[in-house]
Protein backbone atom coordinates (compact mmCIF):
# COMPACT_ATOMS: atom_id res chain seq x y z
CA UNK A 1 0.00 0.00 0.00
CA UNK A 2 1.56 3.11 -1.14
CA UNK A 3 0.54 5.16 1.97
CA UNK A 4 1.57 8.75 2.17
CA UNK A 5 1.02 11.24 5.18
CA UNK A 6 1.13 14.70 5.50
CA UNK A 7 0.99 16.88 8.94
CA UNK A 8 1.22 20.54 8.50
CA UNK A 9 2.04 19.77 4.34
CA UNK A 10 5.07 18.39 5.37
CA UNK A 11 5.75 14.31 5.29
CA UNK A 12 6.03 12.79 8.32
CA UNK A 13 3.30 10.42 10.12
CA UNK A 14 4.59 11.43 14.35
CA UNK A 15 2.11 13.58 16.22
CA UNK A 16 2.60 15.75 19.54
CA UNK A 17 0.80 13.89 22.28
CA UNK A 18 -0.15 17.88 23.55
CA UNK A 19 -1.86 17.57 20.00
CA UNK A 20 -5.97 18.27 21.25
CA UNK A 21 -6.79 15.33 18.52
CA UNK A 22 -4.84 13.05 20.60
CA UNK A 23 -6.28 14.27 24.01
CA UNK A 24 -9.86 14.52 23.30
CA UNK A 25 -10.40 13.59 19.83
CA UNK A 26 -10.95 17.46 19.25
CA UNK A 27 -11.24 18.05 15.67
CA UNK A 28 -12.58 16.61 12.21
CA UNK A 29 -12.35 14.67 9.50
CA UNK A 30 -13.51 14.10 6.07
CA UNK A 31 -12.42 10.54 3.99
CA UNK A 32 -13.02 11.75 0.52
CA UNK A 33 -12.43 9.79 -3.00
CA UNK A 34 -9.69 10.09 -5.49
CA UNK A 35 -10.61 8.75 -9.28
CA UNK A 36 -8.08 9.45 -11.86
CA UNK A 37 -6.57 12.83 -10.05
CA UNK A 38 -10.04 14.30 -9.26
CA UNK A 39 -11.22 14.49 -6.04
CA UNK A 40 -14.72 13.38 -6.72
CA UNK A 41 -17.75 15.76 -4.46
CA UNK A 42 -14.58 17.68 -3.21
CA UNK A 43 -16.85 20.90 -2.64
CA UNK A 44 -19.22 18.60 -0.57
CA UNK A 45 -16.76 17.28 1.71
CA UNK A 46 -15.31 21.20 1.89
CA UNK A 47 -18.41 22.39 2.37
CA UNK A 48 -19.02 20.00 5.39
CA UNK A 49 -15.54 20.02 7.05
CA UNK A 50 -16.03 24.41 7.08
CA UNK A 51 -19.57 23.24 8.72
CA UNK A 52 -18.37 21.56 11.32
CA UNK A 53 -15.41 23.74 12.32
CA UNK A 54 -17.66 26.23 12.70
CA UNK A 55 -20.11 24.48 14.76
CA UNK A 56 -16.90 23.47 17.18
CA UNK A 57 -15.29 26.80 17.06
CA UNK A 58 -11.71 25.74 15.50
CA UNK A 59 -9.99 27.88 12.97
CA UNK A 60 -10.54 27.66 9.39
CA UNK A 61 -8.11 26.45 7.01
CA UNK A 62 -8.51 28.06 3.12
CA UNK A 63 -9.85 25.42 0.82
CA UNK A 64 -6.38 26.25 -1.55
CA UNK A 65 -4.05 24.64 1.25
CA UNK A 66 -5.84 21.63 1.43
CA UNK A 67 -5.87 21.22 -2.00
CA UNK A 68 -2.22 21.93 -2.73
CA UNK A 69 -1.84 19.17 -0.03
CA UNK A 70 -4.38 16.98 -1.16
CA UNK A 71 -2.28 16.93 -3.94
CA UNK A 72 1.15 17.22 -3.14
CA UNK A 73 0.42 13.26 -1.09
CA UNK A 74 -1.58 12.05 -3.73
CA UNK A 75 1.33 13.06 -6.41
CA UNK A 76 3.38 11.27 -3.84
CA UNK A 77 1.50 7.83 -3.15
CA UNK A 78 1.81 7.97 -7.21
CA UNK A 79 -1.93 5.87 -6.98
CA UNK A 80 -4.53 6.89 -9.56
CA UNK A 81 -7.13 5.64 -7.65
CA UNK A 82 -7.22 7.02 -3.63
CA UNK A 83 -9.02 7.68 -0.47
CA UNK A 84 -7.98 10.76 0.94
CA UNK A 85 -8.58 11.27 4.81
CA UNK A 86 -8.21 14.86 5.92
CA UNK A 87 -8.08 16.09 9.68
CA UNK A 88 -8.21 19.32 11.45
CA UNK A 89 -7.61 19.14 14.74
CA UNK A 90 -7.81 22.45 16.99
CA UNK A 91 -3.95 22.33 17.85
CA UNK A 92 -1.77 21.60 20.44
CA UNK A 93 -2.39 22.62 24.31
CA UNK A 94 -1.54 21.64 27.63
CA UNK A 95 -4.20 19.41 29.65
CA UNK A 96 -7.45 20.20 30.16
CA UNK A 97 -10.60 21.37 27.97
CA UNK A 98 -9.95 24.78 27.99
CA UNK A 99 -8.16 26.38 25.03
CA UNK A 100 -6.69 29.86 23.75
CA UNK A 101 -9.18 31.45 21.00
CA UNK A 102 -5.65 32.25 18.59
CA UNK A 103 -4.55 28.36 19.08
CA UNK A 104 -3.35 26.95 15.71
CA UNK A 105 -4.69 24.33 13.99
CA UNK A 106 -2.95 21.39 12.90
CA UNK A 107 -3.81 19.84 9.83
CA UNK A 108 -3.49 16.29 8.16
CA UNK A 109 -3.84 14.40 4.59
CA UNK A 110 -3.68 10.65 4.51
CA UNK A 111 -3.50 9.04 1.37
CA UNK A 112 -4.03 5.00 0.64
CA UNK A 113 -4.62 2.80 -1.87
CA UNK A 114 -8.88 2.29 -2.34
CA UNK A 115 -9.89 -1.15 -0.24
CA UNK A 116 -11.92 -3.74 -2.05
CA UNK A 117 -14.95 -3.87 -1.46
CA UNK A 118 -18.38 -6.56 -1.79
CA UNK A 119 -21.00 -5.57 -4.23
CA UNK A 120 -23.75 -5.90 -1.28
CA UNK A 121 -23.78 -6.17 2.01
CA UNK A 122 -25.21 -8.00 5.04
CA UNK A 123 -26.32 -6.02 8.11
CA UNK A 124 -27.25 -6.94 11.80
CA UNK A 125 -28.18 -4.45 14.99
CA UNK A 126 -24.54 -2.96 16.03
CA UNK A 127 -23.97 -3.34 20.39
CA UNK A 128 -24.34 0.23 20.89
CA UNK A 129 -25.69 3.51 19.50
CA UNK A 130 -25.67 6.65 19.32
CA UNK A 131 -26.47 9.52 22.31
CA UNK A 132 -28.46 12.73 21.50
CA UNK A 133 -26.56 15.91 20.85
CA UNK A 134 -27.66 18.28 18.31
CA UNK A 135 -24.45 20.38 18.33
CA UNK A 136 -22.29 17.12 17.21
CA UNK A 137 -25.03 16.18 14.71
CA UNK A 138 -24.56 16.24 10.93
CA UNK A 139 -20.31 16.63 11.48
CA UNK A 140 -17.97 14.64 10.84
CA UNK A 141 -15.69 14.86 13.96
CA UNK A 142 -12.94 12.85 15.42
CA UNK A 143 -14.59 11.42 18.89
CA UNK A 144 -15.54 8.02 17.08
CA UNK A 145 -16.37 6.00 20.16
CA UNK A 146 -19.50 5.47 19.34
CA UNK A 147 -18.54 4.00 15.82
CA UNK A 148 -15.86 2.12 17.67
CA UNK A 149 -18.06 0.08 20.14
CA UNK A 150 -20.97 -0.37 17.46
CA UNK A 151 -18.25 -2.10 15.52
CA UNK A 152 -17.25 -4.47 18.48
CA UNK A 153 -17.98 -8.29 18.05
CA UNK A 154 -19.47 -7.28 14.74
CA UNK A 155 -21.20 -10.39 13.02
CA UNK A 156 -21.78 -8.80 9.86
CA UNK A 157 -20.10 -6.64 7.24
CA UNK A 158 -21.96 -3.71 8.94
CA UNK A 159 -24.65 -3.11 11.95
CA UNK A 160 -27.38 -0.90 12.21
CA UNK A 161 -27.02 2.14 14.59
CA UNK A 162 -29.58 2.99 17.00
CA UNK A 163 -30.47 6.08 18.83
CA UNK A 164 -31.29 6.19 22.95
CA UNK A 165 -35.41 5.66 22.02
CA UNK A 166 -34.12 2.71 19.51
CA UNK A 167 -34.94 4.66 16.21
CA UNK A 168 -32.52 3.62 13.10
CA UNK A 169 -29.74 6.31 12.36
CA UNK A 170 -27.32 4.89 9.86
CA UNK A 171 -25.11 2.59 9.94
CA UNK A 172 -21.45 2.24 11.31
CA UNK A 173 -19.79 3.75 8.50
CA UNK A 174 -22.06 5.50 6.36
CA UNK A 175 -25.99 6.43 5.82
CA UNK A 176 -28.95 3.86 5.47
CA UNK A 177 -31.90 4.18 3.37
CA UNK A 178 -35.35 2.16 2.32
CA UNK A 179 -37.99 2.01 -0.85
CA UNK A 180 -41.33 1.07 0.51
CA UNK A 181 -43.66 1.24 -2.83
CA UNK A 182 -41.57 3.42 -4.67
CA UNK A 183 -40.80 5.98 -1.98
CA UNK A 184 -37.58 6.32 -0.95
CA UNK A 185 -37.10 6.18 3.23
CA UNK A 186 -34.47 7.68 5.29
CA UNK A 187 -33.68 8.75 9.00
CA UNK A 188 -33.70 12.54 9.72
CA UNK A 189 -30.10 13.34 11.79
CA UNK A 190 -31.47 16.16 13.62
CA UNK A 191 -30.54 14.88 17.20
CA UNK A 192 -27.48 12.37 16.11
CA UNK A 193 -25.64 10.75 13.15
CA UNK A 194 -23.86 11.81 9.99
CA UNK A 195 -24.92 13.62 7.19
CA UNK A 196 -22.62 12.15 4.86
CA UNK A 197 -21.91 13.85 1.51
CA UNK A 198 -23.31 10.96 -0.52
CA UNK A 199 -26.68 11.38 1.56
CA UNK A 200 -27.99 14.83 0.21
CA UNK A 201 -26.95 13.89 -3.17
CA UNK A 202 -29.17 10.60 -2.95
CA UNK A 203 -31.75 12.49 -1.79
CA UNK A 204 -31.35 15.62 -4.68
CA UNK A 205 -31.28 12.69 -7.50
CA UNK A 206 -34.04 10.78 -6.24
CA UNK A 207 -36.23 14.08 -6.76
CA UNK A 208 -35.17 14.22 -9.98
CA UNK A 209 -36.22 10.87 -10.96
CA UNK A 210 -39.20 11.70 -9.65
CA UNK A 211 -39.20 9.12 -6.65
CA UNK A 212 -40.85 10.62 -3.55
CA UNK A 213 -38.44 10.91 -0.43
CA UNK A 214 -39.29 10.91 3.16
CA UNK A 215 -36.72 11.68 5.45
CA UNK A 216 -38.50 10.02 9.09
CA UNK A 217 -38.03 8.35 12.16
CA UNK A 218 -37.68 4.99 11.69
CA UNK A 219 -37.81 1.79 13.84
CA UNK A 220 -36.11 -1.81 13.03
CA UNK A 221 -39.40 -3.57 12.62
CA UNK A 222 -40.14 -1.24 9.67
CA UNK A 223 -37.28 -1.28 8.33
CA UNK A 224 -37.89 -5.43 8.09
CA UNK A 225 -40.52 -4.57 5.83
CA UNK A 226 -39.12 -2.32 2.93
CA UNK A 227 -38.85 -3.18 -0.32
CA UNK A 228 -35.38 -2.41 -0.69
CA UNK A 229 -32.23 -1.53 1.20
CA UNK A 230 -29.25 0.55 0.48
CA UNK A 231 -25.95 2.12 2.52
CA UNK A 232 -23.80 4.52 1.12
CA UNK A 233 -20.40 6.73 2.28
CA UNK A 234 -17.83 9.03 0.14
CA UNK A 235 -15.52 5.10 -0.50
CA UNK A 236 -18.84 2.45 -0.87
CA UNK A 237 -20.81 5.00 -3.29
CA UNK A 238 -24.29 2.87 -2.97
CA UNK A 239 -24.08 -0.42 -1.94
CA UNK A 240 -27.63 -2.92 -1.82
CA UNK A 241 -28.11 -4.65 1.61
CA UNK A 242 -28.76 -8.58 0.86
CA UNK A 243 -29.88 -9.48 4.38
CA UNK A 244 -30.70 -7.75 7.42
CA UNK A 245 -30.78 -11.14 10.64
CA UNK A 246 -32.83 -13.88 8.94
CA UNK A 247 -34.82 -11.02 6.42
CA UNK A 248 -33.11 -11.21 2.87
CA UNK A 249 -33.84 -8.93 0.15
CA UNK A 250 -33.52 -10.20 -3.35
CA UNK A 251 -34.67 -7.09 -5.16
CA UNK A 252 -33.09 -3.75 -5.80
CA UNK A 253 -34.30 -2.19 -8.99
CA UNK A 254 -34.68 1.12 -7.90
CA UNK A 255 -31.35 1.09 -6.05
CA UNK A 256 -29.38 0.38 -9.16
CA UNK A 257 -31.40 2.93 -11.14
CA UNK A 258 -30.56 5.61 -8.65
CA UNK A 259 -26.94 3.85 -8.45
CA UNK A 260 -26.33 4.47 -12.03
CA UNK A 261 -27.89 7.99 -12.02
CA UNK A 262 -25.34 9.03 -8.60
CA UNK A 263 -22.52 7.63 -10.93
CA UNK A 264 -23.25 9.43 -13.72
CA UNK A 265 -23.66 12.66 -11.24
CA UNK A 266 -20.23 11.78 -9.68
CA UNK A 267 -18.38 11.50 -13.03
CA UNK A 268 -19.44 15.21 -14.03
CA UNK A 269 -16.08 17.63 -14.36
CA UNK A 270 -18.51 20.04 -12.48
CA UNK A 271 -19.14 17.91 -9.31
CA UNK A 272 -15.12 16.44 -9.14
CA UNK A 273 -11.97 19.10 -8.53
CA UNK A 274 -9.35 18.23 -10.45
CA UNK A 275 -5.82 18.11 -8.64
CA UNK A 276 -2.74 20.13 -9.70
CA UNK A 277 0.01 17.51 -9.92
CA UNK A 278 3.03 18.62 -7.15
CA UNK A 279 5.53 21.18 -8.32
CA UNK A 280 8.98 21.08 -7.44
CA UNK A 281 10.36 24.28 -5.46
CA UNK A 282 13.53 24.23 -7.17
CA UNK A 283 13.66 23.75 -10.87
CA UNK A 284 16.37 22.65 -12.46
CA UNK A 285 18.84 25.15 -14.19
CA UNK A 286 18.98 27.68 -11.02
CA UNK A 287 22.25 28.92 -10.95
CA UNK A 288 24.78 28.37 -7.99
CA UNK A 289 24.06 31.94 -6.48
CA UNK A 290 20.56 31.88 -6.50
CA UNK A 291 21.00 28.44 -4.66
CA UNK A 292 22.99 29.56 -1.96
CA UNK A 293 21.48 33.09 -1.33
CA UNK A 294 18.42 30.64 -0.28
CA UNK A 295 20.08 28.69 1.80
CA UNK A 296 21.56 31.65 3.39
CA UNK A 297 18.04 33.13 3.68
CA UNK A 298 16.94 29.86 5.48
CA UNK A 299 19.77 29.44 7.77
CA UNK A 300 19.25 33.75 8.71
CA UNK A 301 15.42 33.41 9.27
CA UNK A 302 15.74 30.87 11.91
CA UNK A 303 15.52 31.98 15.56
CA UNK A 304 17.89 29.91 17.85
CA UNK A 305 16.01 28.77 20.73
CA UNK A 306 14.87 24.88 22.38
CA UNK A 307 12.10 26.51 24.33
CA UNK A 308 9.58 29.01 24.69
CA UNK A 309 10.68 32.70 26.20
CA UNK A 310 9.91 36.09 26.26
CA UNK A 311 11.95 39.08 24.57
CA UNK A 312 11.59 42.57 25.12
CA UNK A 313 11.59 45.13 22.77
CA UNK A 314 12.32 48.54 24.81
CA UNK A 315 10.31 51.85 24.28
CA UNK A 316 12.92 53.78 21.33
CA UNK A 317 14.41 50.63 20.24
CA UNK A 318 15.43 50.67 16.36
CA UNK A 319 15.38 47.88 13.90
CA UNK A 320 19.18 48.54 13.58
CA UNK A 321 19.60 48.48 18.05
CA UNK A 322 17.25 45.23 18.13
CA UNK A 323 18.68 43.30 15.47
CA UNK A 324 22.53 43.73 17.23
CA UNK A 325 20.52 42.49 20.48
CA UNK A 326 18.95 39.60 18.91
CA UNK A 327 22.24 38.84 17.69
CA UNK A 328 23.89 39.34 21.22
CA UNK A 329 21.78 37.46 22.66
CA UNK A 330 22.06 34.86 20.30
CA UNK A 331 18.74 34.67 19.05
CA UNK A 332 19.04 35.16 15.21
CA UNK A 333 22.24 34.53 13.05
CA UNK A 334 22.60 37.57 11.02
CA UNK A 335 21.77 41.11 12.62
CA UNK A 336 22.04 41.77 8.71
CA UNK A 337 19.36 39.88 7.96
CA UNK A 338 16.92 41.03 10.37
CA UNK A 339 17.59 44.99 8.98
CA UNK A 340 17.37 43.98 5.75
CA UNK A 341 14.25 41.65 6.47
CA UNK A 342 12.21 44.63 8.00
CA UNK A 343 13.00 47.15 5.09
CA UNK A 344 12.22 44.36 2.24
CA UNK A 345 8.09 43.82 4.42
CA UNK A 346 8.87 48.11 5.29
CA UNK A 347 8.29 47.74 9.08
CA UNK A 348 11.92 49.19 9.93
CA UNK A 349 9.98 52.24 11.45
CA UNK A 350 6.89 50.31 12.85
CA UNK A 351 8.51 48.12 15.52
CA UNK A 352 5.94 48.21 18.90
CA UNK A 353 7.78 48.62 22.61
CA UNK A 354 6.26 45.26 24.77
CA UNK A 355 7.20 41.46 25.42
CA UNK A 356 6.45 38.97 22.60
CA UNK A 357 6.37 35.26 22.61
CA UNK A 358 9.60 33.63 20.98
CA UNK A 359 9.13 30.07 20.55
CA UNK A 360 11.14 27.07 18.81
CA UNK A 361 10.17 27.06 14.72
CA UNK A 362 9.71 30.34 14.90
CA UNK A 363 11.50 32.90 12.14
CA UNK A 364 12.61 36.42 12.05
CA UNK A 365 9.48 36.88 9.59
CA UNK A 366 7.11 35.80 12.05
CA UNK A 367 8.96 37.85 14.82
CA UNK A 368 9.29 41.00 12.97
CA UNK A 369 5.72 40.95 12.25
CA UNK A 370 4.33 40.57 15.59
CA UNK A 371 6.69 43.46 16.56
CA UNK A 372 5.18 45.79 14.03
CA UNK A 373 1.83 44.59 15.04
CA UNK A 374 2.03 44.95 18.20
CA UNK A 375 1.22 40.95 18.52
CA UNK A 376 1.99 41.04 22.27
CA UNK A 377 2.53 37.89 24.59
CA UNK A 378 -0.44 37.64 26.23
CA UNK A 379 -1.11 35.30 29.28
CA UNK A 380 -4.38 34.50 31.22
CA UNK A 381 -4.64 34.94 35.29
CA UNK A 382 -7.78 33.98 37.50
CA UNK A 383 -8.51 35.56 40.77
CA UNK A 384 -10.85 33.00 42.57
CA UNK A 385 -14.16 33.62 44.50
CA UNK A 386 -14.30 34.02 48.05
CA UNK A 387 -10.06 35.01 48.66
CA UNK A 388 -8.64 37.93 50.28
CA UNK A 389 -6.91 40.88 48.55
CA UNK A 390 -3.46 39.57 50.77
CA UNK A 391 -4.28 35.80 48.67
CA UNK A 392 -4.90 38.24 45.51
CA UNK A 393 -1.54 39.96 45.92
CA UNK A 394 0.33 36.82 46.98
CA UNK A 395 -0.67 35.30 43.40
CA UNK A 396 -0.26 38.43 41.00
CA UNK A 397 3.41 39.69 42.49
CA UNK A 398 4.31 36.26 42.41
CA UNK A 399 3.76 35.57 38.75
CA UNK A 400 6.01 35.92 36.47
CA UNK A 401 3.86 37.89 33.55
CA UNK A 402 3.34 40.84 35.77
CA UNK A 403 5.53 43.52 37.30
CA UNK A 404 5.12 44.51 40.82
CA UNK A 405 7.35 46.59 42.54
CA UNK A 406 5.24 47.49 45.81
CA UNK A 407 4.32 46.05 48.49
CA UNK A 408 0.64 44.90 49.77
CA UNK A 409 0.25 48.32 51.37
CA UNK A 410 1.53 50.28 48.42
CA UNK A 411 0.18 48.92 46.02
CA UNK A 412 -3.27 48.92 47.28
CA UNK A 413 -3.02 52.75 47.52
CA UNK A 414 -2.30 53.13 43.86
CA UNK A 415 -5.01 51.64 43.19
CA UNK A 416 -8.08 53.23 42.09
CA UNK A 417 -10.52 50.95 44.86
CA UNK A 418 -10.77 52.77 48.61
CA UNK A 419 -10.28 50.98 51.68
CA UNK A 420 -11.07 48.69 53.07
CA UNK A 421 -9.97 46.49 50.12
CA UNK A 422 -11.19 43.44 50.61
CA UNK A 423 -14.34 42.18 48.63
CA UNK A 424 -13.16 45.59 46.13
CA UNK A 425 -12.08 43.09 43.65
CA UNK A 426 -14.13 40.79 41.01
CA UNK A 427 -13.28 37.11 41.12
CA UNK A 428 -12.69 36.58 36.66
CA UNK A 429 -9.73 35.12 34.56
CA UNK A 430 -8.07 38.17 33.22
CA UNK A 431 -6.16 38.13 29.38
CA UNK A 432 -2.85 40.54 30.30
CA UNK A 433 -0.62 41.72 27.93
CA UNK A 434 3.10 40.28 29.54
CA UNK A 435 4.43 42.77 31.39
CA UNK A 436 1.52 44.48 32.70
CA UNK A 437 1.66 45.88 36.24
CA UNK A 438 -0.17 44.49 39.53
CA UNK A 439 -2.14 47.55 39.83
CA UNK A 440 -3.75 47.43 36.69
CA UNK A 441 -4.96 44.27 37.25
CA UNK A 442 -6.22 45.66 40.85
CA UNK A 443 -7.93 48.54 38.88
CA UNK A 444 -9.81 46.38 35.98
CA UNK A 445 -11.36 43.84 38.97
CA UNK A 446 -12.55 46.70 41.22
CA UNK A 447 -14.46 48.24 37.96
CA UNK A 448 -15.94 44.98 36.83
CA UNK A 449 -17.00 44.72 40.56
CA UNK A 450 -18.03 48.59 40.86
CA UNK A 451 -20.52 47.95 37.86
CA UNK A 452 -21.90 44.17 39.03
CA UNK A 453 -22.65 45.29 41.92
CA UNK A 454 -24.49 48.29 40.53
CA UNK A 455 -25.90 46.50 38.43
CA UNK A 456 -27.15 43.84 41.14
CA UNK A 457 -28.34 46.89 43.76
CA UNK A 458 -30.97 48.45 40.58
CA UNK A 459 -32.19 44.79 40.32
CA UNK A 460 -32.72 44.06 44.13
CA UNK A 461 -35.91 42.91 45.26
CA UNK A 462 -38.16 45.80 46.03
CA UNK A 463 -38.40 44.98 49.70
CA UNK A 464 -34.91 44.76 50.28
CA UNK A 465 -34.32 46.02 53.67
CA UNK A 466 -30.48 46.80 53.32
CA UNK A 467 -29.88 50.31 53.49
CA UNK A 468 -27.01 50.60 50.49
CA UNK A 469 -25.08 48.38 48.30
CA UNK A 470 -21.96 48.55 50.16
CA UNK A 471 -24.31 46.16 53.12
CA UNK A 472 -25.45 44.06 50.22
CA UNK A 473 -21.79 43.30 49.35
CA UNK A 474 -20.56 43.00 52.63
CA UNK A 475 -23.20 40.25 52.93
CA UNK A 476 -22.29 38.81 49.64
CA UNK A 477 -18.98 38.27 50.98
CA UNK A 478 -19.89 36.27 54.23
CA UNK A 479 -22.40 34.17 51.97
CA UNK A 480 -19.62 33.63 49.35
CA UNK A 481 -17.42 31.89 52.50
CA UNK A 482 -20.61 30.19 54.25
CA UNK A 483 -21.51 27.71 51.28
CA UNK A 484 -20.31 26.92 47.95
CA UNK A 485 -23.85 25.21 47.15
CA UNK A 486 -25.21 28.05 44.63
CA UNK A 487 -29.17 26.35 45.65
CA UNK A 488 -28.07 27.46 48.98
CA UNK A 489 -27.06 30.41 49.36
CA UNK A 490 -30.66 32.71 48.63
CA UNK A 491 -31.59 30.11 51.47
CA UNK A 492 -28.30 31.41 54.28
CA UNK A 493 -28.66 35.01 52.86
CA UNK A 494 -32.65 34.67 54.15
CA UNK A 495 -31.73 33.59 57.20
CA UNK A 496 -29.09 36.45 57.81
CA UNK A 497 -32.08 38.82 57.07
CA UNK A 498 -34.17 37.19 60.21
CA UNK A 499 -30.99 37.34 62.29
CA UNK A 500 -30.85 40.88 61.36
CA UNK A 501 -34.34 42.07 61.83
CA UNK A 502 -34.92 40.28 65.12
CA UNK A 503 -31.27 42.25 66.12
CA UNK A 504 -29.55 39.04 66.59
CA UNK A 505 -26.08 38.81 66.24
CA UNK A 506 -25.22 37.09 62.74
CA UNK A 507 -22.41 34.64 64.52
CA UNK A 508 -20.88 33.02 61.12
CA UNK A 509 -17.63 31.50 61.26
CA UNK A 510 -16.19 33.26 58.38
CA UNK A 511 -16.27 36.45 60.22
CA UNK A 512 -14.23 34.93 63.10
CA UNK A 513 -11.49 33.46 60.39
CA UNK A 514 -11.31 36.98 58.79
CA UNK A 515 -10.50 38.60 62.26
CA UNK A 516 -7.64 35.81 63.53
CA UNK A 517 -5.86 37.01 60.07
CA UNK A 518 -2.57 34.60 60.41
CA UNK A 519 -3.69 33.32 63.62
CA UNK A 520 -6.54 31.43 62.41
CA UNK A 521 -4.82 27.22 62.62
CA UNK A 522 -7.48 25.97 60.76
CA UNK A 523 -10.04 24.98 63.31
CA UNK A 524 -11.84 27.46 65.53
CA UNK A 525 -11.85 27.10 69.30
CA UNK A 526 -14.73 28.63 72.01
CA UNK A 527 -11.87 30.80 72.53
CA UNK A 528 -11.41 31.91 69.04
CA UNK A 529 -15.13 32.92 68.97
CA UNK A 530 -14.34 36.10 71.08
CA UNK A 531 -11.96 37.13 69.47
CA UNK A 532 -11.45 41.59 69.54
CA UNK A 533 -12.51 42.35 66.15
CA UNK A 534 -15.41 44.54 64.82
CA UNK A 535 -15.72 41.45 62.22
CA UNK A 536 -16.36 39.06 64.76
CA UNK A 537 -20.17 38.78 64.52
CA UNK A 538 -20.13 36.73 67.56
CA UNK A 539 -19.13 39.84 69.66
CA UNK A 540 -21.21 42.64 67.53
CA UNK A 541 -24.35 42.94 66.74
CA UNK A 542 -24.88 43.40 63.14
CA UNK A 543 -22.98 43.70 59.62
CA UNK A 544 -19.07 43.61 60.05
CA UNK A 545 -17.39 47.07 58.94
CA UNK A 546 -16.74 45.81 55.71
CA UNK A 547 -16.31 42.43 53.42
CA UNK A 548 -14.16 39.38 54.19
CA UNK A 549 -13.30 38.66 51.00
CA UNK A 550 -14.36 38.21 47.31
CA UNK A 551 -17.71 37.37 45.88
CA UNK A 552 -19.21 35.33 43.22
CA UNK A 553 -22.31 36.07 40.72
CA UNK A 554 -23.97 33.66 42.79
CA UNK A 555 -23.36 34.58 46.06
CA UNK A 556 -24.25 38.66 45.07
CA UNK A 557 -27.56 37.45 43.36
CA UNK A 558 -28.31 35.91 46.86
CA UNK A 559 -27.70 38.63 48.43
CA UNK A 560 -29.79 40.89 46.76
CA UNK A 561 -32.52 38.63 46.29
CA UNK A 562 -32.88 37.12 49.87
CA UNK A 563 -35.17 34.20 50.50
CA UNK A 564 -38.10 34.53 52.80
CA UNK A 565 -38.90 31.92 55.30
CA UNK A 566 -38.51 31.69 58.96
CA UNK A 567 -35.41 29.66 59.48
CA UNK A 568 -32.78 31.87 62.09
CA UNK A 569 -30.42 28.97 62.14
CA UNK A 570 -28.62 26.54 59.87
CA UNK A 571 -25.25 24.07 60.55
CA UNK A 572 -23.27 22.37 58.03
CA UNK A 573 -24.04 18.55 57.25
CA UNK A 574 -20.19 18.23 56.05
CA UNK A 575 -21.14 17.25 52.11
CA UNK A 576 -21.16 20.76 51.22
CA UNK A 577 -24.89 21.89 52.72
CA UNK A 578 -26.63 22.46 55.32
CA UNK A 579 -30.15 22.08 57.72
CA UNK A 580 -31.71 24.95 58.76
CA UNK A 581 -33.81 25.33 61.85
CA UNK A 582 -36.08 28.02 62.95
CA UNK A 583 -35.72 27.50 66.78
CA UNK A 584 -32.67 27.16 68.47
CA UNK A 585 -33.80 23.69 70.42
CA UNK A 586 -34.01 22.43 66.71
CA UNK A 587 -30.51 24.39 66.22
CA UNK A 588 -29.04 22.72 68.71
CA UNK A 589 -30.62 19.05 67.79
CA UNK A 590 -28.96 19.40 63.91
CA UNK A 591 -25.65 20.31 65.72
CA UNK A 592 -25.82 16.85 68.04
CA UNK A 593 -26.56 15.11 65.01
CA UNK A 594 -24.68 16.38 62.24
CA UNK A 595 -21.04 17.94 64.46
CA UNK A 596 -20.61 15.65 67.28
Amino acid sequence: MNRVILINGKKQSKLSVYNRLVQFGDGLFETCLVINGKLILGQHHFQRLEKGAERLHIELVKRSVWLKEISKAVAASKLEHAVVKIMLSRGETQRGYGYDKGIEPTRIVIVSAVPKLPNSYDLSLCESGYAHNQLLSEIKHCNRLEQILARTNLKTQECIMLDPQGRVISVSQGNIFAFKNGVLITPGLDECGIAGTRRQVVIELARKLNISVEICNLSVPELLTYDEIFITNSVMGIKPIRQINEVKYVQHTLTEKLKKSFDQYASKRKNAIILKPKKSLVKFGLTLVFALLLAWTFWANIINTVKPIVYQVPKGASIYSTAQDLKRYGLVNSGLFVVWAAKLAGIDDELKSGYYDVHPGMGVWGLLKDVSTANVAIRNISLIEGKTVREYYQLLSSNKTLTSSYSLEETLKKTIAKAPYDGQFWPDTYQVNYGDSVVSVFDRAHLILQDKLDQAWLARAKDHPLKNAKQALILASIIERETASHSEKSKIAGVFMNRLEKNMRLQTDPTVIYALGEAYTGKLSKQDLWVKSPYNTYRHKGLPPGPIGSIGLESLNAAMHPKKSDYLFFVSKKDGTHVFAKTYKQHLLNIKKYLK
